[in-house]
């Protein structure tokens, strides 16, 4: 399908927001903050070469809504959009982001810088939640092709855009997994190294934090687990990531989760 044509007045150029609305299109809340389920918790570690991002899969409300929720998505090739808070909204979120990234590369002919990205977002956070109860804040990672680094941006409620230069995490266990990055962060982190930390970081919110699902071993359910680097964003499978919680799984066993005084 080709592009629709406009008159030389009704051109809406390169924001998908003002395309929207000359179509009539509005994004208006129908619901309240107590209907909605939330997600969290999702976490960025930056390494050289790269971001790692680790999210769980647990959505709740007054129960444990759904096991298995998509909490990161691939904003296109070289950035990956996390969420968290209100899970119905930050799903419509992450979509109205894909599109405008989309909409901006066919009006314009080129593509976003990374950067420019995260700005892009930041006025889309800020129509949602000044003007609704259900609250989106979402984190934005990729690979930055003319600085060749990883880069990771973080919100605040209002839309205000923050870049990481270390970690970043989201969601109601921050608190649980910002502990295990301070200690474990070194700015010489390979792949593996963060992969590690990540997940770790994981394991401790979901442990500590009754609305972040850890590893499920039961149901085979585990948290998403993806790299971005020059290769683009790349989805570890699912025995990848499930042997990785064993493995940490297994020390909190032999230890009887008790404390060893040592990052595990």
């Amino acid at each position: 399908m080709g592009l629709p044509l406009y008159s030389a007045h009704g051109d809406p150029g390169p924001s998908f927001w003002h395309f929207a609305e000359t179509m009539g299109l509005t994004w208006v809340p129908h619901a309240t903050a107590n209907d909605t389920t939330h997600a969290t918790t999702v976490i960025a570690v930056r390494y050289q070469g790269g971001v790692v991002m680790v999210g769980d899969r647990q959505a709740t409300g007054f129960y444990i809504a759904s096991r298995d929720v998509r909490k990161i998505e691939p904003a296109d090739h070289f950035t990956a959009l996390a969420i968290s808070g209100s899970a119905a909204r930050a799903i419509e979120l992450l979509k109205i982001t894909q599109l405008s990234f989309e909409h901006y590369e066919k009006m314009t002919g080129s593509a976003l810088s990374l950067e420019g990205k995260a700005n892009y977002l930041s006025p889309i956070i800020q129509r949602n939640n000044l003007s609704s109860p259900l609250i989106v804040v979402p984190l934005l990672a990729g690979w930055d092709e003319s600085n060749l680094v990883g880069r990771i941006f973080e919100y605040d409620g209002a839309g205000g855009c923050y870049e990481r230069f270390d970690f970043a995490t989201i969601g109601s266990g921050s608190p649980f997994a910002e502990g295990t990055l301070r200690l474990g962060f070194r700015s010489d982190l390979d792949r593996e190294a963060a992969l590690e930390l990540g997940a770790l970081a994981l394991y401790e919110a979901g442990d500590n934090d009754p609305s972040t699902g850890g590893p499920d071993f039961v149901r085979n359910i585990f948290p998403m687990m993806v790299t971005l680097d020059e290769k683009g964003f790349q989805e570890l499978s699912v025995d990848e990531v499930g042997e990785r919680f064993r493995v940490i799984n297994q020390r909190r066993t032999e230890s009887g989760g008790v404390a060893g005084g040592a990052l595990r």
